[in-house]
């Protein structure tokens, strides 16, 4: 087995993420029997292109793995098992580790693996050489594989590996794409259905107030278009993630040679296209967050290990700092790392205060997040050096960034009610994009019991400080 099987899993959120998963499975109407054209095209083209005799693509349906594609399975014997039911138990799938760890497996060997040996499709089924990709939804949820199988021994490359993890999350987005566009077609028919029965008749008394909300003005004619354009908005930002999803699949195919070698010039247009799409899809991801703000009040603890932490928000963060030319560091003090936050809030707080400096330093500087501990407060500092004008914050900003973090009324007015979120009624129309991150990861950080600080003098610069209380893992 040359890839480490890694289960992030843990006893008491397993049950919540089976349940995320098969909200997701019907959500997709994946739970029924039915052809899936992309899916097929996905398995035929993965087994010609890759040159191997086998391809499925299965979902992880409670307690087994059911095949909604599959080419090659004769290879494995005439009218097996297999073939004939298209489903196998979850215990005895390869895929099963695939969807737990939300990773690619490879097996080079199965008769020569001390693990894999033993399996059920390694022995009864003749499987020897295995590599099998995650099928993740839009909203990050792993609902099933993709997978390549040969009955010879095969080593898997790298290249091999990229273009069936591009296949899955092309063939998936196709579908979920297929199913937006459905939804919107059937709201369009019940409309249409809906205001043909009225001009049929037009004399008939209507005692529902629904209608008359929609034609009549009222006093909370503005929330209900506000509510209505936000629903519009969550449309549309679901429908752009599914075209940048195959921007940045496809731009990576092409940038890998895998159809042709390119010349100096494609290769930096294809780099180009793929970072872009990256970072516009990285964006769409934090304005979908942004649209659950108001509902998020409540405080939900989780154990959460802080290294983990870190570094997807750094991560989350590269193409941006990137593109000012920022590098980003990590550190964190030996010691337990794991702690009880609300994870969500945690990381929102983190990712636009890291952010603020992204955005509010010149070029060119490296930005390290150092995380530490005192007793049962987190201390997350966070700084930035710059090559030629030292280390710390800009000292131009220093004023502007204590005026926000001072201003608690600022913070507050970011969620509100719908007066206090009229721009008219507040000071956030006039403040430039870094001291709005600043003032909203301020306000996530108080609403934790927690704050953010300004560190330092002008001699030795200054950086920000993140307090926040935490409680360690009984």
């Amino acid at each position: 087995m040359s890839r480490p099987l890694f289960c992030h899993w843990q006893k008491d959120i397993a049950p919540e993420i089976e349940n995320k998963r098969k909200d997701a499975i019907s959500a997709l109407g994946l739970d029924l029997e039915k052809t899936i054209p992309v899916f097929d095209e996905a398995t035929q083209t993965a087994a010609d292109s890759l040159n191997v005799p086998i391809c499925c693509l299965g979902i992880l349906i409670e307690e087994e793995y059911k095949m909604k594609s599959a080419y090659g399975l004769s290879h494995l014997g005439l009218m097996n098992d297999l073939a004939i039911s298209r489903k196998i138990p979850r215990q005895d799938a390869f895929a099963t580790y695939v969807i737990d760890s939300s990773n690619y497996l490879t097996i080079n060997n199965t008769l020569t693996d001390s693990f894999f040996s033993y399996s059920l499709l390694a022995s009864q089924y003749g499987i020897v050489a295995y590599l099998g990709v995650p099928l993740i939804t839009e909203t990050g949820e792993c609902i099933g594989c993709l997978e390549i199988i040969d009955t010879k021994p095969r080593q898997f490359i790298q290249t091999e590996i990229n273009f069936l993890m591009i296949t899955a999350r092309w063939c998936l987005a196709e579908y979920e794409r297929s199913i937006i566009k459905n939804s919107l077609h059937l709201n369009f028919d019940k409309k249409e259905t809906k205001n043909k029965s009225q001009k049929d008749f037009p004399e008939t008394e209507c005692t529902s107030s629904t209608d008359e909300l929609a034609i009549k003005p009222t006093p909370n004619s503005e929330k209900y278009i506000r509510e209505l354009s936000f629903q519009l908005l969550n449309q549309l930002i679901q429908k752009l993630s599914i075209p940048l999803t195959s921007i940045i699949g496809m731009s990576s195919v092409l940038k890998q040679g895998i159809y042709g070698q390119l010349n100096s010039k494609q290769a930096e247009y294809l780099q180009i296209i793929h970072d872009s799409g990256q970072e516009m899809s990285i964006l769409v991801d934090e304005i979908a967050k942004l649209g659950n703000v108001k509902s998020e009040v409540n405080l939900e603890y989780v154990p959460v290990d802080l290294e983990n932490l870190g570094t997807q928000v750094l991560q989350s963060l590269e193409s941006s700092a990137q593109n000012k030319e920022h590098t980003l560091r990590l550190s964190i003090e030996p010691g337990k790392k794991i702690w009880n936050l609300d994870r969500e809030k945690a990381k929102k707080t983190l990712y636009y205060l890291v952010n603020t400096i992204i955005e509010g330093s010149r070029s060119g500087g490296e930005i390290h997040l150092h995380i530490s501990h005192r007793g049962d407060i987190l201390k997350i500092s966070c700084r930035v050096n710059h090559p030629w004008l030292g280390e710390g914050i800009s000292l131009e900003k220093i004023g502007l960034y204590e005026e926000v973090l001072n201003n608690k009324e600022l913070s507050s007015n970011l969620i509100g009610d719908e007066d206090r979120l009229n721009p008219e009624n507040t000071n956030l129309s006039n403040l430039d994009y870094d001291l709005v991150c600043l003032s909203f990861s301020a306000y996530l950080a108080n609403l934790q019991g927690g704050s953010i600080y300004l560190q330092g003098s002008v001699e030795s610069g200054y950086r920000f400080i993140l307090s926040l209380p935490i409680s360690p893992m009984d």
